[in-house]
């Protein structure tokens, strides 16, 4: 373990990652947070030379049908397909995918773009409800991709989630230990602790933060083809907090108590310890969204296979760089460089 402080501490001990210096009209949480707003990113998924759109059934009855893309490069490559998750609120459309999406591409990286279930495309054909411990459509994915796709997973499969989707792939990570799926991974901004999270969510100016994700949840739950009861509907539109939609109505929905027991049975960092998958974690000590204790107060180890690149700033999912570019999408395609030679 290095002596070195903890919250530079992937910075100072891989070369594959240099530090992370915000843009000179973008400093602090806050702006960097809400600069993901800007993304303009050129990649069209309709337009996309060789684009797939394809449909994976579930095994439910009647089935959930969820929805992706696949990019592939233009030129022969080596390098596995990466998938991409979104968090909440998002899609496999949102700016931020298509930007990640864009630099993976460029670095020779085929690409799926995925809908959760009920976000984006997936939300017309989908009835049930994702949530931030089901690693069951992970699995769905990568069987279907092995199945029904081989061609696109002939040089392996690798990872990328942000935000909520980041617990998601860390849980599918844990579980999966030695047998994963995925050769190497990166997280943007996970809440580990969404106990902490949804605590910190409630504190101070961070509860704009806090309307707009409750906002965005209720959106997707209350979509036209999702099955509630009455009881259900009216818990999700009196929630006043992401607090209160998870203790009023997710911990009930999936048969637990209350908030607290749906976040401890269902938050990543009380399994970190079994993924056996080189992993990068982004985090910035200035993310409002989650509180930097949960990676400061961890022991990291610099042999791996949990890399946490903790910087001083970076908002949550921001990471807008001097040069206006993305600081956490080039450290992943060093990373993934790194990892898999």
């Amino acid at each position: 373990m290095s002596q070195r402080p903890p919250d530079k501490f992937a910075i100072r001990n891989f070369e594959w990652l240099e530090p992370f210096e915000p843009h000179r009209w973008c400093r602090g949480g806050w702006l960097q947070t809400l600069s993901i707003k800007s993304l303009r990113p050129d990649l069209d998924v309709d337009h996309y030379e060789g684009c797939v759109a394809f449909d994976v059934p579930g095994d439910q009855t009647p089935p959930d049908v969820l929805s992706g893309y696949y990019l592939p490069v233009p030129r022969p490559t080596q390098k596995p397909t990466v998938i991409v998750f979104h968090g909440m609120g998002g899609h496999a459309r949102s700016g931020y995918m298509r930007s990640m999406a864009e630099r993976l591409l460029a670095a020779g990286y085929p690409v799926v773009l995925w809908n959760n279930r009920g976000a984006g495309s997936s939300a017309r054909n989908c009835i049930r409800f994702h949530h931030p411990g089901y690693t069951d459509d992970i699995s769905l994915l990568v069987n279907y991709l092995h199945e029904q796709q081989a061609e696109w997973t002939r040089n392996g499969l690798a990872a990328v989630a942000f935000s909520l989707g980041a617990n998601v792939l860390l849980r599918y990570l844990a579980e999966t230990e030695g047998n994963c799926a995925f050769r190497a991974a990166a997280v943007v901004s996970a809440p580990l602790d969404m106990e902490t999270t949804s605590i910190n969510l409630q504190s101070g100016l961070n509860r704009i933060f806090d309307r707009y994700l409750l906002k965005k949840q209720c959106e997707e739950l209350l979509r036209e083809s999702a099955e509630l009861t009455d009881e259900e509907r009216k818990a999700i539109e009196n929630a006043s907090s992401v607090w209160e939609l998870d203790d009023q109505f997710t911990a009930k929905h999936l048969g637990y108590a209350g908030a607290k027991e749906f976040y401890r049975d269902n938050s990543a960092i009380y399994v970190l310890d079994k993924i056996r998958t080189p992993t990068l974690l982004f985090h910035a000590a200035d993310d409002p969204v989650v509180d930097e204790t949960v990676f400061t107060d961890r022991e990291w180890s610099t042999e791996g296979p949990l890399y946490p690149a903790l910087a001083a700033s970076g908002g949550h999912t921001g990471f807008l760089d001097r040069q206006g570019k993305r600081w956490h999408e080039r450290a992943t395609i060093r990373f993934f460089d790194a990892m898999l030679g």
